[in-house]
């Protein structure tokens, strides 16, 4: 087994020492805030290196998207950005480079060894409950290995956001790529779900052998069809919205002293969080196919 760090938190293991495609990434806490990725990668890694894990064809990718804001325990670098909004890469345009944080370095030294990928994960939590869903970027066979990676939702389509997230740069590099909200960051067993889906993604891939099944599970696909940002910050929600919490027309999703926000078909709550500054994304409403 040949097992190689590329970059900084970026881990390469292959049974060849040719590194063989197909390349399978799977990558943890782009956001530093949800540590359960960069744990299911660590634990993954250490299988590796004591040999209780054996890669089976390919070579596969274990990278902790943002290190840093992790060991500052933030959802981004002090001072930085969102490292899931700059996959767009107009800050290489609009921004001059002398004015770079640590999050514009990192997603351009991440896009060089994720632009080779051949399949691809990235590993979240949410900030209220939500059971796991994944976030298809709808190439080529994604939206079949997503039911079987343990998830009960799949979301083929993200109005307003898809451009600045990276399964949106890797729909470009034709990549497929499943992004997965494995549960809320305080659930005592997301460490244990994020590792369970990524193992479940390299079996149903190929990359591993280990021997388990994955068994599928029934999952109900939707599509984001409105993105609600935060008017102001007297805005509250009509009351504490869970995700994939079901709304019916006319539910009250939130107010402040100017503004009313209704529904005005069926749809779901995506990723509430009313936590967030003005102008930013404070939920999402999601309807069945």
């Amino acid at each position: 087994m040949y097992i190689e760090e590329l970059k900084p938190g970026v881990l390469r293991v292959s049974a060849s020492a040719d590194w063989p495609k197909p390349y399978v990434g799977v990558c943890g806490s782009m956001h530093g805030n949800e540590p359960c990725g960069a744990a299911a990668m660590q634990r993954i890694a250490s299988s590796f290196k004591e040999g209780a894990l054996e890669p089976a064809k390919g070579t596969v990718f274990l990278i902790h998207a943002n290190p840093e804001a992790s060991s500052q325990g933030r959802r981004h670098s002090r001072g930085g950005d969102d490292l899931n909004r700059l996959w767009d890469f107009e800050f290489t345009e609009t921004l001059r480079r002398e004015a770079w944080g640590y999050e514009h370095h990192r997603v351009l030294e991440l896009k060089e060894v994720l632009g080779e990928l051949d399949l691809f994960l990235d590993l979240h939590s949410a900030r209220t409950p939500t059971p796991p869903f994944g976030i298809s970027n709808g190439e080529a066979s994604i939206d079949d290995i997503a039911k079987e990676v343990g998830i009960s939702f799949l979301v083929q389509s993200w109005y307003g956001l898809a451009d600045k997230v990276i399964t949106g740069f890797l729909k470009l590099a034709g990549v497929p790529a499943l992004s997965v909200e494995c549960g809320s960051h305080d659930d005592p067993e997301i460490a244990d779900t994020a590792h369970r889906i990524a193992m479940n993604f390299l079996r149903v891939t190929g990359v591993i052998d280990d021997g388990n099944e994955t068994n599928g599970t029934e999952v109900r696909t939707v599509h984001v069809v409105e993105t609600i940002t935060k008017p102001s910050d007297e805005f509250g929600f009509g009351a504490p919205w869970t995700g994939f919490q079901e709304l019916e027309p006319g539910t009250l999703v939130g107010r402040d002293r100017v503004t009313e926000i209704r529904v005005s078909r069926p749809c779901y709550a995506v990723l509430p969080n009313e936590d967030v500054e003005i102008g930013e994304d404070v939920i999402y409403l999601a309807v069945d196919t």
